[in-house]
């Protein structure tokens, strides 16, 4: 005949110095550094289809000029037809 374990003797074995040690605490993730290119601006973002990152990408390249700077040529454009003044800045 088996015996069953006797769950008071199995609580008196569990000692502080048998227990596994908490885990240590977590700690937040460094804050990144803001480059200064990026100081005193804000980034707008929208949805587009792939294709259109792509082709920005393609005449970004063809003209040696960053995406940033097309984005900022059109939105100048835009403000203009609106009659607004162009504000925007790569």
């Amino acid at each position: 005949m088996s015996t069953k374990p006797n769950f008071a003797a199995g609580l008196k074995a569990l000692r502080p110095e048998t227990l596994p040690a908490p885990p240590a605490p977590v700690q937040a993730a460094p804050q990144a550094v803001q480059p200064p290119s990026r100081a005193g601006k804000v980034a707008i973002s929208a949805y587009f289809d792939p294709e259109v990152r792509k082709q920005l990408a393609i005449m970004a390249a063809r003209q040696d000029k960053s995406q940033a700077a097309l984005l900022a040529e059109a939105l100048n454009m835009l403000f203009e037809h609106h009659g607004e003044s162009p504000i925007a800045r790569a």
